[in-house]
């Protein structure tokens, strides 16, 4: 099949990805004068893991009067394990308050009570300081910012894949891509923002919308930009179903009197396992517990319930739209099984989301560095919009400062050539290749590792895969999505067998031991002449060590 080269397309900054960070930074960006393009690689607006969230917030100053800005700190590191970014961080806390004004004046409504945000508080934090959107969905904020984008005259184009960055001089000057319809898009940027979200796809196991395979990673990889933390992945303990595909917020459930978690034999496995309530645990810890009980049964067939038969009414009212709609209609056990939710590991930045290729920003969770080895509920949310906006104010800045500048012909047409030469109508359909691949990284790389798996994980990565059958742009598409999730699935494996200890989310079955001796370190991976170059670095924010 031939692409055709559809048009050349010339703006100021360039935004890749349409959830709650690719927004923020485009209105931001237009508010600072650019001429903004946002390119998404689905329909506009979803499906982004903003869009399928709770809509919880963590923003410290709403609540206690002794809660601020420096004790969201400290909690954010404590459970991130002393590997953050510690810039990063206080930039967060510090500018997640303001943004929350900044919605509400944008449209977004929150649960109020009186004049004021109804607060919850999440484990892991000193206080209640989580806001959440009116209606407990991701539509409550992306709606919003979506409509406001428009009214400030962000331009859009939806389902263009983006498939390669271009740089010259030491600075980016745009990107290349193509259409469902096989048509193939030059754009010309001065600045580019990567808001791609992270790699949780990569898992069999996912609760993540279903684009969220790396890409951003993998274009910024391809240009020499590092990549930190990658083995640390946050696996939530109970979603719903076999393959764990929509969240159950656990902290809430289980903290009610009569909610029971339980294997297929009718054994309460919190119980059973030596804890005295579930609360107790965090939520690697339940996630780890889960998986070990379904790893155990010698028949292969244990299922995990969770049990509300006795929950009562009351209190299914305060909890209100968290609970499985069928309750209400008079089921009270639900499977839920550990899934793959958020990537701590992404792209290196700065702590003004620059990163080490002059031009090109990356925000949200396309991003390593804010959460360490794990994050607590609500900062994902906090740092999309707080980095968001300053991101996006950096970009146009930046793109104030340069003029524009040409693509040579040849990268054009390279990029033209690899792409056509990889139709086919031989092969294996490449949804069955990212199946296989899913299921490797679940089974040796997901909630329980050792380096005799990762190993495993690792060799078969690198082996030869079968060709795949592409004949239409969508199988390009999803081809090209399979080699990002095979990149950053090699990362992730590489940074876990490197990781000789148990932190965080990072769960070493045969090293289950956190090491502070040795292991204060964070792990960058990076493209060179000869591969990927690993590279361990003191971490930064480990004074406050408890």
């Amino acid at each position: 099949m031939k692409l055709k080269i559809q048009e050349t397309i010339d703006c100021d900054v360039l935004v890749i990805g349409g959830g709650g960070a690719g927004l923020r930074a485009a209105v931001e960006a237009k508010m600072n004068r650019a001429d903004v393009l946002l390119v998404t690689k689905s329909r506009l607006g979803r499906p982004s893991n903003t869009w399928i969230s709770k809509s919880i917030i963590a923003a410290s100053g709403w609540g206690a009067a002794n809660d601020n800005k420096g004790i969201h700190v400290e909690d954010t590191v404590k459970g991130g394990r002393f590997l953050n970014d510690r810039e990063k961080v206080e930039m967060i806390a510090d500018r997640i308050v303001p943004e929350i004004d900044f919605l509400k004046e944008s449209g977004v409504h929150f649960q109020m009570q009186g004049d004021r945000p109804g607060l919850l508080k999440i484990s892991g934090h000193s206080h209640a300081r989580h806001v959440h959107g009116q209606n407990w969905t991701g539509a409550d904020l992306v709606s919003p910012l979506l409509k406001l984008a428009g009214q400030k005259g962000v331009r859009f184009k939806d389902n263009v894949f983006i498939t390669r960055l271009l740089a010259s001089d030491g600075r980016i000057i745009g990107a290349l891509g193509f259409g469902p319809d096989g048509d193939f898009y030059v754009i010309r940027a001065k600045s580019i923002v990567l808001a791609t979200g992270g790699y949780a796809q990569i898992f069999l196991n996912t609760n993540n919308a279903s684009g969220i395979t790396g890409d951003g990673l993998a274009l910024a990889y391809e240009l020499g930009v590092a990549q930190r933390d990658m083995e640390f992945v946050q696996f939530f303990p109970t979603a719903m179903g076999r393959r764990g595909n929509r969240i159950l917020v656990y902290e809430r459930l289980l903290a009610q009197e009569g909610v029971f978690l339980r294997n297929r034999q009718g054994q309460d496995i919190i119980q059973k396992n030596g804890f005295s309530e579930a609360t107790k645990l965090t939520r690697d810890d339940l996630a780890q517990l889960i998986m070990k009980e379904i790893k155990d049964d010698p028949e292969g067939k244990q299922q995990i319930l969770i049990d509300l038969e006795l929950l009562t009414e009351k209190a299914a009212n305060e909890l209100g739209q968290l609970l499985p709609p069928a309750w209400w209609e008079g089921q009270y056990y639900f499977e839920v099984a550990p899934t793959a939710h958020f990537c701590m590991g992404g792209i290196s930045t700065d702590q003004w989301g620059q990163t080490s290729q002059k031009g090109l920003f990356a925000v949200g969770e396309a991003t390593g560095g804010a959460h360490g080895a794990n994050r607590l509920g609500g900062n994902a949310l906090a740092e999309i919009f707080s980095m968001g906006s300053l991101v996006g104010a950096r970009a146009a800045g930046h793109a104030r400062t340069v003029g524009p500048d040409s693509f040579a012909k040849g990268d054009i047409d390279r990029e033209v050539d690899r792409l056509e030469a990889l139709f086919t109508d031989k092969g294996l359909p490449p949804q069955e290749l990212i199946h296989e691949l899913k299921t490797l990284m679940w089974d040796k790389a997901g909630i329980i590792r050792s380096k005799s798996q990762l190993e495993e994980a690792l060799k078969r990565l690198r082996e030869s895969w079968p060709e795949a059958q592409i004949k239409t742009p969508k199988d390009l598409r999803r081809l090209l999505e399979f080699d990002n999730m095979r990149l950053i699935s090699e990362m992730v494996c590489l940074a876990g067998l490197e990781r000789t200890e148990t932190r965080g989310s990072h769960y070493r079955i045969d090293c289950p031991e956190e090491d502070n001796t040795n292991w204060l370190k964070n792990i960058y991976l990076r493209k060179t002449g000869s591969g990927m170059e690993m590279e361990t670095r003191d971490a930064c924010f480990y004074n406050s060590l408890k």
